[in-house]
């Protein structure tokens, strides 16, 4: 094949601990934009003072988020195609991942607004949301769901990018979606009085904003013109469709096994609530602890992001020394990240609680439960870091295998242990289901190891 000038002069650069942070910083950042957009939506929507209006919005965001959290495989497999193209310098296949993935979410977008509407009946058939609860939901959802295919473009350019190590850019483009939402749905709630709508219609807005944004970037950076005259070329390659499909395949049946693993946690607390006759101390206790994981999870994924755009590189590079150079650098920082995490939390994590919740036996269970929060870092690092190394090489196969693996551990210690310790049992299960998906990653971590030469050589690089 034919090597083109490589888009960047950061490919194949010494990998540093300042390079590790530079891409992981910036991640993490646009990591922890996501749950303040869906509180300052909620908040906003609080000022008006209306009873279910507050609840409906955050119910209808919960779902708007996991249907696409279902998708997120469109962001994964360019991450890690892109990624593999960066690190081989071939600029033809790099534009090539883009225009697949941006046909992808085009057809993608259109089938969701044909479908979503099914989707979201079922699962308040399953799930069922409070009666007052429906209008505000159905208004969400019904004028949300047109962002879909913005949503889906942002997943392909932001793995693009990411990729690319340029983690900078997402950052700025996530910041810019979601200020214009904030304002956007302000002015349409606060001074138009549109209400639920008004900050549906503001998503809408902010959606298509970004990806207007996001080619003016390209445009500038001349990316536009590049991308049409290189990657139009090799688009239609047979073998690379059929690879993307499984891959997006393989990545779909892993969001699907953490749906089910997320739903088991909510049954099995629901359960303790029914079977001790408490009105939600345990599902709430859950809820309220589920937020401080994700402070600790938004961290350990910004370094995963790190790992992927890093392995996917080596891998394409052929190059065995900068894949294990890079899983160093990146498990060396996810533990000191964890080490700080456990100190602030160990500190301040039971004052936090108190202005999280103010119900007295959720207070006392939470403190009671934070160790499992306190060092969730050390036990999940294996787990993270090893997905995003996988990522890289686009190993879907392996990531899926190992979350059905934890999700039988899970399930497992959820029947086993909850009857018996409580909400102990089920925080045991938490930390079983992220020790075996990092066992299962670890397994068949020498094997990736073993594909890839020692150091590069042009037949490896024209291979990759």
């Amino acid at each position: 094949m034919t090597q083109q000038k490589p888009l960047s002069s950061k490919a194949l650069r010494p990998i540093t601990h300042g390079r590790v942070v530079a891409v992981a910083f910036p991640a993490f950042l646009s990591g922890i934009t996501e749950p303040l957009l869906s509180l300052a939506d909620v908040a906003i929507v609080g000022q008006l003072e209306t009873a279910g209006l507050q609840g409906g919005v955050a119910l209808a965001s919960q779902i708007f988020t996991f249907t696409f959290w279902t998708l997120g495989f469109l962001r994964l497999s360019t991450g890690g195609y892109t990624a593999q193209a960066f690190g081989e310098q071939n600029e033809q296949r790099l534009f090539a991942v883009l225009w697949r993935g941006l046909i992808i979410a085009g057809f993608g977008g259109a089938l969701l607004w044909l479908l979503a509407p099914l989707f979201w009946f079922g699962l308040n058939s399953v799930m069922g949301w409070q009666t007052d609860l429906q209008p505000s939901v159905e208004t969400y959802l019904g004028i949300r769901i047109w962002a879909a295919p913005a949503v889906l473009f942002s997943y392909v350019c932001f793995g693009w990018l990411v990729g690319q190590q340029r983690t900078g850019l997402v950052l700025l483009l996530q910041a810019f979606i979601n200020l214009t939402n904030i304002a956007v749905s302000a002015w349409l709630v606060l001074v138009l009085d549109m209400g639920v709508a008004g900050v549906a219609l503001g998503s809408v807005i902010a959606s298509y904003a970004g990806v207007a944004l996001g080619g003016l970037i390209l445009l500038r950076l001349g990316i536009i013109g590049r991308a049409g005259r290189s990657g139009l070329d090799g688009i239609w390659q047979r073998a690379d469709w059929l690879k993307l499909f499984s891959t997006n395949a393989n990545f779909f049946l892993r969001s699907l096994a953490f749906a089910v693993a997320f739903v088991v946690l909510f049954k099995a607390a629901d359960w303790l609530d029914q079977r001790g006759g408490l009105e939600g101390v345990n599902t709430d206790t859950l809820a309220v602890l589920w937020q401080m994981f994700g402070l600790i999870v938004y961290g350990m994924d910004a370094f995963a992001v790190a790992a992927e755009a890093f392995s996917g590189e080596a891998v394409g590079a052929g190059r065995r020394d900068r894949l294990l150079r890079s899983t160093r650098l990146v498990v060396f920082w996810s533990l000191a990240s964890s080490v700080i995490a456990a100190v602030i939390f160990a500190t301040a994590g039971s004052w936090a609680l108190a202005y999280i919740t103010k119900l007295p036996d959720v207070l006392a269970l939470s403190r009671e439960l934070m160790p499992y929060v306190y060092f969730s870092g050390f036990y999940m690092t294996a787990a993270f870091m090893l997905d995003g190394i996988f990522l890289g090489a686009t190993r879907a196969g392996d990531m899926r295998d190992s979350v059905i693996a934890g999700l039988v551990i899970q399930t497992a210690l959820v029947l086993v242990l909850v009857p018996w310790l409580g909400m102990h049992g089920l925080f045991i299960s938490v930390v079983g289901f992220m020790t075996a998906r990092g066992v299962v990653l670890m397994l068949r971590y020498p094997a990736l190891v073993a594909s890839l030469s020692e150091q590069a050589s042009p037949e490896t690089k024209a291979s990759a």
